[in-house]
């Protein structure tokens, strides 16, 4: 769910005639009618048996409404309408006729073909955009974003007429009579103009049964149609307004006649004149008749209908909601997310979610649906590009007014949950959408009773069998008791609830929330997820309600499942082995049952082998994203930022200089790269990955680097025990040798019989490796010399 002040008004008006529609209380009605009979010379075709209301007599009828329209109260309807009957007679008061002319349209803008294209041929505005963006590349017509609605003195409308003239069918036809008889007329000037692009144009004349995509064939046709129009006279017609009295009510005919369709012959059928009843008769003013019918009819007000395409581009368009080149984007934002819907007849129905977005968006105060916020933005915005006021000036309010909005939202977000539960039912508690899976399944966190396992009807699932779910259907927990469900993971083979070890089969339980911890199955591999935070992440331990929280994620203390990272999606620094291959990943910061590593993010099929362990000293690690102080100034560059890690150190487990914490690089740290043998992989020190072969599993770790200290070994290539991975093929890219670079003897601190690195302390001792494992030869005490750390000296202090 989202808000945006652009598609959240156009779902405002959505909702807002629905809504209408929903309240409306249909009320009664009742109208007079009356229709009499004329001649053809217009003289008066009167009864003479005397039977007012079945005349027989061959002549044209002519059809009157009531000028009252309707009225509400029957017995006044009544009154009136005996009154007329006892006249009997009816007084032509006037006969009006006058010239009346069908304007042609303005020169075509994006909002007025889009308006067009979803009244005439149905194309809802997204897929108009995309077909005539597709037209305008293939050189058919000009730019299709534009809210010019005139042409520029220079245009030569003559030429591109012309070229229509050597099309066969109506185009060419028209274009010929436009040119001829001094029919061709300069197109009107809209009202808009963007001073950057053309109206909307033809841009080569061509059969349209040539294009081959029928959209974009329709669309083309409209085009031209419209150009043509746009170039030729208005249509002219007479209208005649007739009117008669009787007793104290008047009732009026009009008509009228075309005399020249000019553009109108080109634009059918899409534009139509309604003639009405033609041109009346001419009846001399003063002239009786006796009415043929005079009735009175019931009738019942009807509700408006849904908002029609064209009915919401034009109100998005009036108050200023998006632009016309995002108006389409607008509408099929509010579709794709769910929040309405469009029938066949182009009309927006919002859906239940809309509904209760609006609901609990307007119970905060703010009428967020309404047009009003967008459109004072817009009005400042246009303020300050015409000069009338200051970036500065306008920017305060705005931003102020904004984060009113979301400080209020924020406030009383539990008004959009209470909106969407008037609307939804709770997950799971449908039993015609969820079937039983297995009952007794698992322990619920609130009530601390059983939970039931269920699957949507019809996704496979069996009643009593925990069946696999790999196609993706939804399964969920059920506590009847709390009326309270939680979705599982989707794609899995299998789920369980998770039990310690031993006869006793306790329940694991996560210590966030108390619920009992799913394990989940799927294709040989496993992970766990707490039913409750899976669902609804707890941001204090590394939540986050944008995507799913496995116990993988989480970043608990005390959990021995969770081995999520504080940090872990803040980049470290720029991956250097995909650097150089001219890819873009970066390192992150990861842990799991064998440690704390820095990774790539490169998991694909071929991923990236740079990998980073860490100490197993640390009891935590974690990485600062937010502060600067965490970024290394020595390694970084304005191409790139490395951050420093934060390390908290076991209980005796480093040397006491080091403190309980600290916050180092891993890349320019080299005492705390020595000290705790942290070895950064070079490029070409790395074995590509292979996926065939009998090459069998590497040592710890030796697969990321190599040196001659004891992690090598492993299995080697045909399956036995080891002392390292293979040399063969491995070039230094200091010296050339046949090592790795990380062995080079060109290295200033390489390996040594006696052990490396220098504490910081100053004098020569060693925490890491020796040429023959990870030994204590070459530890040296600070206090008195002797061969142990100075934590365990027996002359500390």
């Amino acid at each position: 769910m989202s808000y945006g002040p652009c598609q959240f008004p156009t779902l405002g008006f959505v909702v807002e005639r629905w809504a209408r529609i929903e309240t409306f209380v249909p009320e009664n009605f009742w109208t007079l009618e009356m229709s009499i009979k004329l001649n053809a010379d217009g003289s008066v075709t009167n009864n003479q048996n005397g039977n007012v209301y079945n005349n027989q007599q061959q002549s044209r009828a002519i059809n009157l409404s009531w000028k009252r329209v309707r009225l509400y109260d029957r017995p006044t309807t009544t009154i009136i309408f005996d009154s007329c009957l006892e006249a009997r007679e009816a007084v032509v008061t006037s006969l009006a006729g006058r010239p009346k002319n069908k304007w042609r349209p303005v020169p075509l803008a994006t909002v007025e073909l889009q308006k067009r294209a979803s009244k005439y041929l149905r194309i809802g505005s997204e897929e108009l955009m995309q077909k005539a963006e597709q037209l305008y590349n293939e050189g058919f017509i000009s730019y299709p974003r534009t809210e010019t609605e005139r042409f520029r003195p220079e245009f030569n409308h003559h030429e591109l007429i012309q070229s229509f003239q050597g099309v066969t069918g109506e185009f060419g036809d028209y274009a010929s009579r436009l040119l001829t008889n001094n029919n061709f007329q300069n197109p009107r000037a809209g009202q808009n103009d963007d001073n950057a692009h053309p109206p909307i144009t033809p841009a080569k004349a061509v059969d349209p049964s040539s294009i081959g995509d029928p959209i974009q064939r329709k669309i083309y046709s409209l085009i031209v149609k419209h150009y043509l129009a746009c170039c030729s006279r208005d249509a002219m017609g007479r209208e005649t307004e007739l009117t008669l009295k009787i007793a104290s009510e008047e009732f009026v005919a009009k008509g009228l006649m075309i005399l020249e369709r000019n553009w109108l012959e080109i634009y059918q059928p899409f534009e139509r004149w309604s003639t009405g009843q033609g041109e009346l008769p001419r009846v001399a003013v003063g002239s009786r008749m006796i009415p043929t019918s005079l009735t009175m009819k019931d009738g019942q007000t009807n509700p408006p209908q849904l908002i029609s395409e064209v009915e919401l581009i034009s109100l998005m368009d009036r108050n200023g909601i998006g632009t016309d080149a995002t108006i389409a984007q607008h509408i099929t934002t509010i579709l794709d997310r769910n929040y309405a819907e469009k029938d066949g007849n182009q009309r927006f129905s919002p859906t239940k979610l809309g509904i209760a977005l609006v609901e609990g968006y307007n119970s905060m105060g703010y009428q967020l649906n309404k047009p009003d916020l967008r459109r004072e933005m817009e009005a400042e915005c246009t303020a300050v590009a015409n000069g009338r006021k200051s970036k500065e000036a306008v920017l305060g309010p705005v931003l102020a007014k904004m984060l009113d909005c979301f400080k209020k939202a924020n406030e009383e977000v539990a008004k959009l949950d209470r909106a969407v539960e008037r609307h939804f039912s709770k997950l799971g508690s449908n039993n015609n959408q969820y079937v039983l899976v297995q009952a007794n399944f698992s322990l619920c966190g609130v009530c601390n009773g059983m939970m039931v396992l269920k699957q949507k009807s019809g996704s496979g699932g069996g009643r009593g069998r925990n069946q696999g779910n790999a196609s993706g259907s939804t399964k969920l927990l059920h506590c009847q008791t709390c009326s309270q469900s939680h979705i599982m993971p989707r794609y899995h083979t299998e789920l369980f609830a998770a039990v310690k070890p031993g006869p006793q089969r306790e329940p694991i339980i996560c210590p966030i929330c108390q619920y009992q911890v799913i394990k989940v199955e799927n294709d040989g591999n496993s992970s766990h997820v707490c039913p409750k935070c899976f669902s609804d992440p707890p941001e204090e331990h590394g939540g986050d309600i944008s995507s799913d929280f496995p116990c993988s994620k989480c970043t608990h203390p005390t959990c021995s499942l969770a081995t999520g990272t504080r940090g872990g999606d803040v980049e470290v620094f720029p991956c250097p082995f995909c650097s150089s291959n001219g890819n873009t990943e970066s390192v992150f910061l990861k842990r799991s049952s064998n440690g704390w590593r820095l990774s790539c993010s490169n998991g694909g099929r071929d991923r990236c082998q740079f990998v980073v362990w860490l100490p197993k000293a640390v009891r935590d690690i974690s990485v600062d994203g937010e502060s600067n102080a965490t970024i290394c100034q020595a390694c970084s560059n304005p191409n790139k930022t490395v951050r420093k890690l934060k390390f908290v150190w076991k209980m005796g487990s480093v040397p006491p200089h080091y403190g309980q914490e600290l916050t180092a690089c891993v890349l320019c740290d080299n005492h705390l790269k020595e000290d705790m043998d942290i070895r950064i992989p070079s490029i070409n020190s790395v074995q590509p990955r292979s996926r065939a072969g009998t090459s069998g599993r590497g040592g710890d770790r030796s697969s990321t680097y190599n040196s001659s200290a004891g992690r090598n070994g492993g299995r080697g290539n045909n399956g036995g025990r080891g002392g390292g991975p293979s040399t063969q093929g491995i070039q230094c890219f200091k010296c050339g040798g046949p090592h790795y670079a990380s062995a080079c003897t060109s290295n200033q601190s390489g390996n040594n019989n006696s052990g490396r690195g220098r504490g910081r302390g100053g004098s020569k001792r060693t925490f890491g490796n020796t040429n023959s494992g990870r030994g204590s030869g070459g530890i040296q005490c600070y206090n008195c010399g002797g061969p142990h750390y100075a934590s365990a000296c027996p002359n500390k202090r």
